[in-house]
């Protein structure tokens, strides 16, 4: 929990550390529970409508299948912050950040550990910083990649690839346009989105939901929040799933200080989610399908329902499910049943829809550890319904904010589990999308299946030949595909290049004649700890088949995000960030060629383990998201970016000097552009250079590439040193001399009140350098493919939209041809997963 922040204006510290305070001061345990959720069912266009398998789009109901759910229920949190959070830690959030921290990521992790939680994510305020960290590890538990995302309101992200920047609306728009853009930059990753704390950013009791409360697609919501209140969090979750929204619940410690470890520890309270797979993705798919259950601790309550819808003896649903029936009037021997362990001394309610203002449907006392009950299963009333249950007893306060007076407060929740007639629910939002872009941009599918996740694809083109890879989410795993579409049109099969493996993650292709080479990451499915290899793969026939993939990297650490371009007689050049040595740093390889791989950043970046007493005090510059651009076959370049120039590298706000004011409340870091040269295979790499070359902006994410004549260009987001309310922007530079110097920054493709990002470069057929991103100038609010062209005595040209129908987001580029991840193919608002690959020719 941290004070909400509007879009544009300053941090209110104080409510905040009043909040914190009050915990701190009543001293007593915390508890609080988080209620209802659900997974779907929908149905889809015919795969000839889609050029896809007509999979399910969005979560299908078990009940389709005739057999129970299979899985295991892990207990975990979901909302837990350390020291790179600028008030992540006691001393820093009583002084107003100018106090060392006291929280390191690694005891808040230890901390996980010793409460036996199976997962843990860190979700620091709008930074990704933590992840960066080299205490960012265990072997007990799966660490969730994650941010508490936005400036107003706050978000949970998991399973993000990098920080969701929170952007300015444009001048008119909806309060919560930016709100809901988060959310759609966090399904194109694979992320799972939750609201946080919702009665402090969605929901009062007093005025009901504002604009807020309208995002449509939210995966979870938090009803036991211990810092705010959990009655009114029940109250917002009840409210939003009578107007047909259909989302999980969630649990959050939302700890802040190691000094309140007793009662407000990693774990307290508990989010259990039902999970196919002991894995990051089977986790996230979980939480998608609102399979969650919360508790005030590990120890309990410990609730669950089950439904059988059919009356056939097998309960095929769980909370979470979304169950879609013929008719209002079931069988008579559907029944629910609600399973109770640790209870004793609560009193169990079950509800349907409208929820606790109409009053319980069943009550029951639990006098044994372990209890179960079941009752008819009955849909009155609505033809969009809802069950659930959750325990209470008197005490202490559920949450901070939690009436003191209240003789039963929430101890558990379930998600509900949703009954709909004829066809799952449609959001009734009091403030309504704009209508979708239905325009045809000509775009084809290429790879990707309705229902399922594939995203952060790549592209390589040769002559007529255009070779694809993706990564796909199928059956909670992440696997390399790739496929190959010849001059006519045609296109192969998908062809797994990462075998058996489930963690398969952000591919990367290059090619000439008949050579192909495909690199990615993969933890080899070993995810405690953390530490996936650079794998790489090469095709000798035009992609017809592929040879085992040979391990690239050599460390012990995580080696990440790899760059991959061809050099010489087809040797691949690889890059990629790994923090073996501590510090993320890139390293390079030309293989066949080097012998091994070679740290090119580390020249010029001082790192420190820090000195006891300061959690902030350890300086672990990182270097990362390599990219590669090659001249003549011989001459390479690889930019990345970098934070060695920032006072205290990785931490959000500042320390300031004695005597001075604190500053920087959670700004992110003064990134840079840095690039290295190789003049030749054969060659060393030459020291880091800067390329964006300003100290007051935040650069990241290159792009690159070189044209005929061997002018290196990149490209690169920038963004205030502002943590929300402030859009990205792209910046370009030149280097005519090989990658040593480089011209002050053009703007490209600017729009103040947009936000672009993500933008790769390519030179097409005729030479012209071309740049594609992502955008959110567009009318219907959706992310959607932009373009630009460099003319070498004009400049950049206008940007111009490529794509239009759906969120279309994380373009790759090569030789006029655009390949990105587009949501056009989902048929719901919520609860539908489909992202694929989509192909546009620019030139």
């Amino acid at each position: 929990m941290e004070t909400t922040r509007g879009s544009n204006g300053p941090d209110r510290g104080s409510e905040a550390l009043t909040r914190r305070r009050f915990v701190v001061m009543a001293g007593s345990a915390v508890v609080a529970v988080s209620v209802g959720a659900s997974t779907a069912e929908a149905a889809t266009k015919p795969a000839s409508e889609q050029g896809g398998k007509a999979k399910a789009a969005g979560r299908t109901s078990a009940l389709n299948r005739g057999k129970a759910p299979t899985g295991k229920w892990l207990a975990g949190d979901t909302h837990v912050h350390d020291d790179h959070s600028s008030d992540g830690s006691g001393p820093r959030q009583t002084s107003h950040q100018a106090l060392p921290g006291n929280l390191p990521v690694g005891d808040q992790i230890a901390q996980g550990e010793k409460a036996g939680l199976d997962f843990m994510p860190l979700t620091d305020h709008r930074t990704y910083d933590q992840v960066w960290d080299p205490q960012w590890k265990s072997s007990e538990l799966l660490l969730l990649p994650g941010e508490e995302a936005n400036g107003s309101p706050h978000a949970i992200v998991l399973g993000n690839v990098d920080v969701i920047v929170d952007g300015a609306n444009p001048p008119g728009s909806a309060a919560f346009r930016h709100v809901q853009q988060s959310v759609w930059d966090a399904h194109a990753q694979g992320a799972v989105w939750s609201q946080a704390h919702p009665d402090d950013g969605e929901y009062t009791p007093a005025t009901g939901p504002n604009d807020n409360a309208s995002v449509q697609g939210a995966d979870l919501a938090e009803v036991l929040n211990v810092s705010t209140g959990p009655d009114e969090q029940v109250e917002y979750a009840e409210n939003r799933w009578n107007a047909g929204f259909r989302f999980g619940v969630a649990a959050a410690s939302d700890c802040h200080f190691r000094e309140l470890w007793d009662v407000d520890a990693p774990g307290t309270p508990t989010t259990h989610v039902f999970a196919a797979k002991r894995s990051v993705l089977g986790i996230l798919d979980g939480f998608r399908s609102g399979r969650t259950t919360v508790a005030q601790n590990t120890s309990g309550p410990f609730l669950t329902i089950e439904a059988d819808a059919d009356g056939d003896g097998v309960f095929e649903a769980i909370g979470g499910d979304e169950v879609v029936v013929a008719d209002r009037k079931l069988p008579k021997k559907a029944t629910l049943r609600v399973k109770v362990k640790g209870g004793k001394g609560t009193t169990v309610h079950v509800y349907a829809a409208p929820g606790r203002t109409a009053g319980p449907i069943a009550s029951y006392r639990p006098q044994r550890a372990n209890e179960s009950y079941e009752l008819p299963l009955v849909l009155k009333g609505t033809d969009h319904g809802w069950f659930r249950a959750e325990a209470r007893s008197p005490g202490s306060p559920s949450g901070s904010d939690a009436d003191p007076n209240l003789p039963d407060q929430l101890r558990g929740a379930t998600s509900p589990i949703f009954v709909s007639v004829g066809a799952p629910a449609v959001p009734r939002p009091e403030i309504p999308l704009p209508a979708a872009d239905t325009a045809d941009d000509k775009a084809e599918l290429v790879t990707g299946d309705l229902g399922a996740f594939t995203g952060f694809s790549d592209v390589a083109v040769v002559g007529d030949v255009t070779h694809i890879v993706a990564e796909v989410h199928e059956d909670h795993a992440s696997k390399v595909v790739y496929r190959r579409l010849n001059g006519k049109g045609r296109i192969t099969k998908s062809v797994t290049l990462s075998g058996r493996s489930a963690t398969a993650r952000f591919p990367r292709i290059a090619a000439a004649s008949e050579d192909v080479w495909v690199v990615w990451q993969d933890e080899q499915g070993k995810e405690q700890p953390h530490r996936p290899v650079i794998l790489l793969a090469h095709s000798a026939n035009g992609g017809s088949s592929f040879k085992a993939p040979n391990k690239i990297s050599k460390g012990r650490g995580r080696a990440v995000h790899p760059a991959l371009a061809l050099v010489g007689d087809g040797h691949p050049l690889v890059a990629w960030s790994d923090n073996s040595g501590g510090a993320f740093d890139v390293y390079a390889q030309i293989v066949g060629v080097d012998k091994a791989a070679v740290n090119i950043s580390a020249a010029g970046k001082a790192t420190s383990p820090g000195v006891p007493g300061d959690a902030r005090s350890p300086r672990y510059p990182a270097s990362l998201f390599p990219a590669v651009a090659v001249h003549d076959g011989r001459h390479a370049v690889i930019s990345w970016q970098d934070d060695r120039f920032d006072p205290d590298p990785l931490w959000t706000g500042h320390t300031p000097p004695t005597g001075q004011p604190a500053g920087g409340g959670t700004d992110p870091d003064n990134w840079q552009v840095l690039a290295s040269v190789r003049k030749a295979p054969g060659r060393g790499w030459g020291n880091p250079v800067q390329v964006s070359k300003v100290g007051d902006r935040s650069d990241r994410h290159p792009g690159l590439t070189v044209d005929e004549d061997g002018t290196f260009v990149a490209i690169w987001e920038s963004g205030a040193l502002q943590s929300s309310g402030s859009n990205l922007q792209l910046r370009a530079g030149r280097s005519t001399d090989g990658g040593l110097t480089w011209t002050a920054f053009e703007n490209v493709g600017l729009d103040a009140d947009a936000m672009s990002q993500r933008a790769k470069l390519g030179v097409d057929p005729d030479g012209t350098v071309r740049a594609v991103w992502y955008d959110s100038r567009s009318t219907d609010w959706r992310w959607k493919i932009f373009t630009a062209t460099l003319d070498g005595k004009k400049g950049w040209s206008k940007a111009t939209q490529v794509s239009h129908r759906g969120n279309n987001t994380w373009p790759a580029l090569h030789r006029g041809v655009v390949v990105f991840t587009s949501d056009r193919g989902a048929t719901r608002t919520q609860r539908d997963e489909t992202q694929q690959i989509f192909r546009a020719k620019l030139a």
